[in-house]
């Protein structure tokens, strides 16, 4: 099937091209590619409310349990004063939850976070199927590129015509309705 945008040859199945991705005629799923393309697309403000709701499910817990096991490390402390062994444990502990959390849901049959989920996204590759979880870790890790350019990376996705942000081109992924999901 020929892409309408860029004219590339794409699998017969292909729901999104391969090479611009955008939505094809038609995919295995059946649907008809939506009437206005950008409606496919999980917006920047349905984005943000998922990502809102996915820090309070994960983080809330994760504070509970670092203050049960070891409240020392939730006390404050000034500039000059060394980083406790307890406290860098507990960093290091928080990364590995979050980055198995959002790889882990993104790559499972769900496509998405809880979060994504309440807001009706599913994140998927160009050709509208489930990401690996090595590619869910890549997309995971890209958003601290995001974030450190002054947010401009999760910004692009309000500009964006398939609504990506940075860590969504770099990992070649779409955040799309699930309506949109074969």
């Amino acid at each position: 099937m020929d892409c309408g945008q860029c004219g590339k040859q794409n699998p017969p199945e292909a729901r999104f091209c391969i090479q611009c991705g955008a939505p094809l005629a038609a995919g295995v799923g059946g649907h008809d590619a939506p009437p206005e393309a950008r409606a496919a697309y999980g917006g920047f403000w349905v984005r943000v409310g998922a990502y809102l709701l996915d820090a309070v499910i994960i983080g809330v817990p994760q504070i509970v349990a670092q203050a049960l096991i070891s409240p020392e490390t939730l006390a404050a402390r000034g500039p000059d004063d060394p980083v406790p062994p307890g406290e860098a444990a507990w960093f290091l502990v928080n990364v590995v939850v979050a980055w198995l959390y959002w790889a882990g849901m993104h790559s499972s049959q769900y496509q998405a976070t809880l979060g994504k989920m309440v807001f009706g996204l599913r994140v998927v590759d160009f050709q509208g199927e489930r990401i690996s979880f090595l590619r869910a870790t890549g997309r995971h890790f890209a958003t601290i590129l995001s974030g450190l350019i002054l947010m401009i990376g999760y910004i692009m996705v309000a500009f964006t015509k398939r609504r990506q942000a940075l860590h969504d081109l770099i990992a070649q992924t779409l955040v799309v309705r699930k309506e949109w999901v074969r």
